[in-house]
């Protein structure tokens, strides 16, 4: 299972296994994922930044006006955008993750929904599972059968990765017909994805290593090891009861941080430093490889930069693919869940359209500094002797107002020939 999940060592170099000799697993598993992802900030980084950048904003959805209001009460009562965003990261942990919709229609978990359920009064919760608490225990084998390599029961695993709530050990089995399963790197029709983290690692590792190596040094420096020379060598033989006693008496010195001295008779006293090597270098090179495999800016990996805001051109790129997220995948997840909650009742079946808001939208601040480039392009164009570039018109659409509000507030021709 474990070389199935991720890729493994390739065996490239003939001389050696490099896995083996930098440390690196021959093959990850969920938990090795989701460990990483909970102890590690910058693992945290790579699986978050796409659910956060993408869900900031919720979808905009045209349907009959009965679907929206259905919507709207769905959304207030159990988050239906909030559930969603949580479904969009558990999956890029694993495999897979999915939504289990607890339903009101008197049958156990394990068996089918059939027919249509009495609108949202029927719908009791939407729980985001991920692939450690939602394993797949039966799939279809039948190869002339629609749903052929599909799953046909799974099985909730309490107590299992993931799960945040401690009294919910249960294990029950689960009909497909109540799960929506999310899987970003599913292109071969199956629930099976990539995580997002295998790419990235051994490089996440190797960052781990570093760090950590930089804070074991500096503790062990701060802590000041002391090394003691006999100045007469000769003599510890014949004192061996007063070394031993004067070991108990440093002992308790080391241990008692109100002492600040020590008499040691007949010996010299020297701290043990070492000159720790910046290892900078190595943890950007690390960093890097991290940024090229998860398609996120360094930058923002580690919070230098926000995405939303920042105006250069891996922030710029970070959001188009935001887009793209949003316009492909994202809307793929909105889309099975309308058609899901249509299909067993939950809301009246209608045609809808899914809208996103647009990640490369300028912001408040970049509208005004547009505005403002163009006010000085017109006072440079002015001291030059020529006429304005641009029209008031123009530079206030460009600072993000409405042109017709301030149409209608300008003077009417009637007042003009008044105050004339």
């Amino acid at each position: 299972m474990a070389t199935l999940m991720s890729g493994g060592y390739d065996f490239a170099d003939t001389l050696h296994n490099v896995y083996c000799d930098y440390g690196y697993p021959a093959q990850i598993t969920f938990s090795q994922f989701w460990n990483m992802y909970r102890r590690f900030g910058i693992a945290k980084n790579v699986v978050e930044t796409y659910p956060e950048l993408g869900w900031m904003e919720s979808p905009t959805i045209e349907s009959a006006p009965k679907v929206l209001t259905d919507l709207e009460a769905l959304n207030k009562n159990m988050g239906l955008w909030t559930r969603l965003k949580g479904l969009d990261t558990r999956q890029r942990v694993g495999r897979y993750a999915g939504l289990f919709m607890r339903v009101r229609d008197n049958k156990r978990p394990s068996e089918p929904i059939e027919g249509t359920l009495s609108g949202l009064a029927s719908l009791v919760d939407m729980i985001p599972l991920y692939e450690s608490q939602l394993a797949v225990t039966e799939t279809q084998k039948n190869i002339m059968a629609d749903d052929y390599g599909q799953p046909t029961m799974y099985q909730f695993k309490g107590g299992e990765s993931g799960d945040r709530n401690p009294d919910t050990n249960d294990t029950f089995d689960i009909h497909p017909s109540r799960i929506i399963i999310a899987s970003e790197e599913s292109d071969n029709g199956s629930i099976y994805g990539v995580s997002c983290l295998e790419a990235v690692y051994n490089s996440l590792m190797d960052m781990r290593k570093i760090i950590g190596a930089g804070g074991e040094g500096f503790y062990k420096n701060a802590a000041q090891s002391i090394v003691f020379d006999l100045k007469d060598a000769s003599s510890a033989s014949a004192n061996t009861e007063l070394l031993n006693e004067f070991n108990e008496n440093y002992d308790e010195f080391a241990a008692n941080r109100s002492r600040r001295a020590i008499w040691t008779p007949g010996m010299d006293a020297k701290t043990l430093e070492s000159n720790l090597a910046n290892p900078k270098e190595f943890l950007m090179n690390a960093l890097y490889d991290v940024a090229s495999g998860s398609k996120i800016p360094a930058t923002v990996l580690i919070g230098q930069q926000n995405a939303k805001v920042a105006g250069d051109q891996d922030a710029i790129a970070l959001l188009s693919r935001v887009q793209s997220r949003r316009e492909h995948f994202q809307t793929g997840m909105v889309s099975e869940t309308l058609n899901w909650l249509m299909l067993y009742g939950i809301l009246p079946t209608a045609g809808y359209e899914i809208e996103w808001p647009d990640a490369l939208a300028a912001s408040d601040e970049q509208k005004l500094g547009n505005a403002d480039k163009m006010a000085d392009i017109n006072q440079k164009q002015f001291l030059s002797g020529g006429g304005p570039i641009f029209e008031a018109e123009e530079m206030r659409e460009a600072a993000g107002f409405d042109i017709d509000d301030f149409e209608e507030d300008l003077p009417s021709e009637d007042i003009d020939d008044e105050l004339e």
